[in-house]
């Protein structure tokens, strides 16, 4: 019963704070499918459903779209699907080159294990993704919460024994430290073109 009751906290609170530190906005671009813009297009309206829809049709024909197997992965986690989203984006981190994309995805799969509080295999993810990427502030934000959090579950890991005696607040964040991270990264989240003449949509 406690362990639901944190769960619920965590989807409540935390997963806002997560949703707007990590890259859960689409992708498009010009020399992608119909498939593509037509999931962005159901994505910027929440419609999730159809969105998965479309991008699945697009890896579907080209199995190696960095474009169509990340937004899948964005919209499988809209969907709270974490371990099928980080399928897509582990695709997706094997399908470029380009170590803006690869910083993406990785620190979208970091995302994907923080949700699921996998906060070491999360911390793994975004170190990487800040070696791609060393400049994201965003990344570098998200990292240290994961190594809060860590800590946190290390240090208060009780004894096989009394496993059931955790206690609650060891996967809590204020909610006011995330009100103050959020504000911090407000700016971040806003819709800006590429050297690729992509374009990331805003989240909401």
């Amino acid at each position: 019963m406690r362990k639901k009751t944190i769960y619920k906290y965590i989807q409540s609170g935390v997963f806002v704070l997560v949703v707007m530190l990590c890259n859960i906005t689409t992708i498009a671009a010009q020399i992608e499918n119909h498939n593509v813009r037509s999931g962005n297009n159901y994505y910027r309206g929440r419609d999730y459903d159809r969105a998965e829809k479309e991008y699945r049709a697009s890896v579907s024909k080209n199995p190696s779209s960095f474009f169509g197997n990340y937004n899948l992965g964005n919209a499988l986690y809209r969907k709270s699907d974490w371990p099928t989203a980080r399928t897509y984006y582990q695709k997706a981190l094997q399908s470029t080159t380009e170590k803006k994309e690869k910083a993406d995805a990785l620190h979208n799969i970091g995302c994907t294990y923080l949700q699921e509080q996998k906060y070491k295999e999360s911390v793994d993810a975004l170190q990487k993704s800040l070696m791609q990427n060393p400049n994201s502030d965003k990344t570098r934000n998200l990292l240290a919460y994961a190594q809060r959090m860590l800590k946190k579950q290390q240090k208060n890991q009780p004894p096989k024994a009394n496993s059931g005696d955790k206690k609650k607040k060891d996967d809590n964040m204020s909610q006011e430290n995330a009100k103050q991270i959020l504000q911090n990264l407000d700016d971040e989240q806003k819709a800006k073109p590429s050297d690729k003449k992509k374009q990331l949509l805003k989240n909401w």
